[in-house]
């Protein structure tokens, strides 16, 4: 049985050899994606860690974001490829969370498999559901009364919503690094086909997306002589992070403004006011998701990660009520 740990900050950690989306001095660390909560102490990491371990997708938008990744002390791991550290085998799989989004699955010397989820949606459709022993994973949205009943709809409807607002004039969309990607993607695929105006970082994220196989096109940066060229024109969607140092410089323009949330569970969208809309659009697989991964990947063991998870306890009690099994939550 392998010793399992979680700190206080959220860090799992498996034999003291391999730590997950925390620090933990020796370890070799996996990055499972790029969101803050995932990625803390990634500076002592780099210097005070055996090596971090990640997508390259992952590695590359780290990079970006200006993390000095050493590429000797990095490994570059496709979905299936396998490393081995500590005498444990260690394997990243797809989660259908952003682009580059990782499980990650622990199998110890005597053959027990350990499956960290992370973050993920859509299990069982866009999320393999990985057969466990011990499954470690992070109840975001572990109230029961955090489930969104529309949520197979929710991207035709923000395809249809953006639609209608282009049809009156030019369209902001904010959200985080990695879901602005995303959207960009479905967007296309419905049929939006105004030109995407970015700033910088956005920019430069989506170039490094593109280089993996996400299907974007049309975008230039917003500030370049293309991008005044496209605001002249009056149809163009701007995508932006929601806590951008840009979001000043864009308030006196005269656009519909979408903010894509994960915290609105009664409607799929709602209007704020002032040309402003909320589209309950979530990377996160809600709370009925959450317990189908669960019962799929059948572990005898269930770890609720508290540090990123809502109403830990509370989910833990469901899971054992639902599923019958032995579920813990840590720290």
């Amino acid at each position: 049985m392998p010793e399992i740990t979680i700190n206080e900050k959220g860090a799992i950690l498996i034999n003291k050899s391999l730590s997950i989306d925390g620090h933990s001095n020796g370890s070799l660390r996996t990055v499972t994606h790029i969101h803050s909560d995932h990625i803390r102490d990634l500076s002592k990491s780099l210097t005070q860690c055996k090596g971090i371990a990640a997508t390259p997708l992952t590695l590359d938008w780290l990079a970006e974001l200006g993390y000095s990744l050493n590429r000797g002390n990095c490994l570059r791991l496709n979905y299936g490829s396998k490393f081995m550290v500590g005498g444990l085998e260690v394997t990243l799989e797809k989660a259908h969370h952003i682009p580059g989004s990782s499980q990650v699955v622990v199998i110890d010397g005597d053959g027990l498999k350990v499956v960290y989820t992370g973050d993920f949606k859509k299990p069982g459709k866009e999320t393999p559901i990985i057969d466990s022993d011990i499954l470690i994973i992070d109840a975001v949205y572990g109230n029961p009364s955090y489930v969104r009943e529309f949520d197979d709809h929710i991207e035709s409807i923000l395809a249809d919503i953006t639609k209608q607002l282009l049809s009156k004039g030019p369209v902001v969309i904010q959200g985080y690094h990695g879901k602005l990607q995303e959207v960009m993607h479905i967007l296309r695929t419905d049929g939006v086909s105004a030109p995407y105006l970015l700033t910088p970082k956005t920019y430069r994220l989506t170039k490094i997306a593109e280089r993996y196989g996400l299907s974007v096109d049309n975008y230039v940066p917003l500030n370049s002589e293309e991008g005044k060229e496209v605001m002249r024109s009056n149809w163009f969607l701007i995508l932006d992070h929601v806590n951008s140092a840009h979001n000043h410089t864009l308030k006196d323009l005269k656009a519909s403004k979408i903010l894509l949330s994960g915290w609105e569970f009664k409607k799929p969208y709602r209007y704020l006011g002032n040309r402003r809309w909320l589209v309950a659009f979530s990377d996160h697989a809600d709370f009925r998701g959450l317990i189908n991964y669960i019962i799929d990947s059948n572990p005898k063991t269930v770890i609720v990660n508290s540090v990123r998870s809502s109403y830990a306890d509370v989910f833990a009690s469901e899971v054992r009520k639902i599923t019958k099994k032995e579920c813990v939550v840590m720290p």
